[in-house]
């Protein structure tokens, strides 16, 4: 049977813009409300239990999302990427322009992780944020002591040795303003490998069989391992391993006319930007070791550059990484480079 009314919400973080449109296109209500989930049910919950919901996926919506499927509501989340630019842009016309694409069935569904895989992609994009302010404050002391012309007898800064080096110069000039920059870089540093341990309790706990059999691929460890999981699964949701490349973004698309050519680019606005860091990352650790991978690299390296040899390492790594998901074996029992 088919529902009779399409309810378009334009979500904001203070206000929801709700428009509610009959079989035929008619509007029947219209208007603002709060972004929670009793107001609204207030304004339009009538409509909403004979209906379908649509809102866009931003930063406010998950919450109401699980609510309206807690209370048996039909909610559908539009995939912000792939709508189409519409002159005269507001919240009014957004909230229509979903009503509709939901009548007219012409809506892109976005994927809604379940309660588990949201859970790791929440401690996986703390790890990354925490990880990146790692980087930046180990950038400030190396720019401290180059302004200042200390030089450290020690090739890999940060390391154990270089540590023991630099204790020692502390205790001969005793710079304040550096040794409070230590301190605070070793106190970040022990919040991440605190993070880690959570992270790998979590995710064994949870996805134990994902998390083992990735680990079996050349290049991935612990830690890309909890990546790949959080941004890939479930791998059902993949008809084949192109289209999880495509997700990835490691694979340039082409803008073609005819047989002109006007660009050839990698889709970083339209794709995982964690998932490509991750498989990436495995693509720089894999070619480290004697391996297949390594012997492709070398291959596509000649007469090109790093980085377009690297990325066609990750393609093949994504491809791995979709028939060790598939078929729930590890690497080298069903997968071959």
């Amino acid at each position: 049977m088919k529902k009779e009314y399409y309810i378009g919400l334009d979500v904001h973080k203070r206000q929801t813009t709700y428009t509610v449109k009959d079989w035929d296109g008619v509007t029947v209500a219209s208007g603002k409300t709060a972004t929670v989930f009793s107001d609204i049910n207030n304004e339009i919950g009538k409509y909403m239990q004979d209906g379908i919901v649509a809102v866009e996926a931003c930063t406010n919506y998950y919450h109401l999302y699980r609510s309206m499927k807690d209370n048996n509501i039909n909610v559908k989340v539009a995939n912000v990427i792939q709508l189409r630019k519409v002159i005269g842009k507001n919240d009014r016309v957004d909230s229509a322009r979903l009503a509709d694409m939901l009548r007219l069935k012409t809506m892109p569904e976005s994927f809604i992780p379940s309660v588990e895989i949201q859970g790791l992609r929440n401690l996986i994009s703390l790890y990354h944020n925490m990880i990146e302010e790692n980087v930046r404050v180990q950038n400030k002391i190396l720019s401290y002591l180059d302004m200042n012309g200390i030089r450290i007898p020690v090739k890999t800064s940060f390391s154990k040795n270089w540590f023991l080096h630099f204790d020692e110069y502390l205790k001969k000039n005793g710079d304040i303003t550096l040794k409070y920059m230590i301190e605070s870089f070793k106190d970040h540093l022990s919040r991440i490998n605190k993070l880690k341990l959570e992270m790998n309790c979590y995710i064994q706990k949870n996805f134990k069989q994902e998390y083992e059999l990735l680990k079996s691929v050349p290049g991935i460890g612990n830690i890309i391992s909890a990546y790949l999981v959080a941004e890939i699964c479930p791998i059902e949701r993949f008809e084949n391993n192109k289209k999880l490349r495509r997700y990835a973004g490691v694979v340039p698309i082409r803008e073609q006319s005819d047989k002109k050519i006007y660009a050839t680019y990698l889709p970083k606005h339209a794709s995982r930007r964690l998932l490509r860091y991750a498989l990436v990352l495995s693509a720089n650790c894999a070619i480290k070791s004697e391996n297949r991978l390594k012997a492709y690299y070398q291959k596509k390296k000649k007469g090109s550059v790093h980085g377009k040899a690297i990325m066609c390492v990750s393609s093949s790594i994504c491809d791995i990484v979709y028939k060790v998901l598939k078929t729930k074996q590890a690497y080298g029992l069903s997968c071959s480079t």
